[in-house]
Formats: structure tokens, C-alpha cells, sequence
């Protein structure tokens, strides 16, 4: 109850109260901020998770078309001790949008990563769609398989 009394007292001015909440708000804010660049790939820390959009694609397993978009979430993604996992990889054809789980795995000392399905058919063996040279940049990161190209940004809210 001091509490309650000590924030509504003449001495704990208005302005001073709207000081506290602008520090709490910066302070979520920014907490928030530092979440999203946790998920940008980081070449030399090898970290690399959460959603991301494909922004361009020359490459036929994800094609880039103007009806169409790929996103891939990568959960918490490549972590000290994990290097393989799923990926929910979604398209959208707006307003239909088609969801399927594959599996990934990284290979760090190649600097590779490997998407393919879970399963063969009779098989208990993962089957690779694709191996990409996984390289990091300012906004996110490139798949580079052969003369094939998968530029992915991290997802914001309005992607989706």
C-alpha cells in the first residue's frame, strides 16, 4: 500500500511519474530491438534463427514470383550446441498459404547448410533438397547453390 500512496503523493509530480513510464518504455523498446538483431546471421558467431522472408530468388526450390512468397522459420535455429533441426517453410498465394516441415542441418566448418525432407518414402533417412553456402550480410543472409542465389531478411510484422 506505500507503494500505490508514494506514486499518487503531491511530492511524486506528474511529469516525474511520465518520466518513469518514458524509461520503461524505452527500456521494453529497446529490449525488443536487440531480439530482432539476435536473429540476423552473424558469420563469425554462427548464430542464426527465428523467421525470415525470401526477398529474392533465382533458385527453383524457392522461386521468387510476384504471387507468390516463401517464408522459412528456423525456430531458435543454429545454437552453440545445435547444429541441425526443422524449418517450417511456408508459401503464400495470397490467400491461400501452404505449410510444410522440413529438416536442416549446418555444417560450420564448410560454412554450408542443408535443407531437405525429413523422410523418404520406406526410409528413415533424411532426403536433401538442396546444400547452400550459407553467407551472412547487413540485412541477413544469402543461400548460394551453384549459379542459384536465396537472398532471406529477417520477418517483420508487416510481412506477414
Amino acid at each position: 500500500m506505500k507503494t500505490k500512496h508514494r506514486l499518487n503523493s503531491p511530492d511524486n509530480h506528474a511529469a516525474s511519474r511520465l518520466g518513469s513510464w518514458i524509461r520503461i518504455v524505452a527500456v521494453v523498446v529497446l529490449s525488443a530491438s536487440a531480439s530482432v538483431a539476435d536473429d540476423i546471421p552473424d558469420p563469425s558467431s554462427g548464430r542464426f534463427g527465428g523467421l525470415y522472408k525470401v526477398v529474392s530468388s533465382t533458385d527453383p526450390i524457392f522461386p521468387a514470383t510476384p504471387t507468390s512468397e516463401y517464408f522459412l522459420d528456423f525456430g531458435r535455429g543454429i545454437q552453440a550446441d545445435k547444429s541441425s533441426g526443422s524449418v517450417a517453410v511456408s508459401l503464400r498465394r495470397n490467400p491461400h498459404v501452404k505449410v510444410r516441415i522440413m529438416a536442416w542441418q549446418y555444417f560450420p566448418a564448410q560454412g554450408k547448410i542443408v535443407l531437405g525432407n525429413p523422410f523418404a518414402e520406406g526410409s528413415r533417412n533424411a532426403v536433401a533438397k538442396g546444400v547452400w553456402q550459407m553467407k551472412g550480410v547487413s540485412k541477413g543472409v544469402v543461400f548460394v547453390r551453384g549459379d542459384y542465389q536465396i537472398v532471406l531478411h529477417p520477418a517483420g510484422p508487416d510481412d506477414y
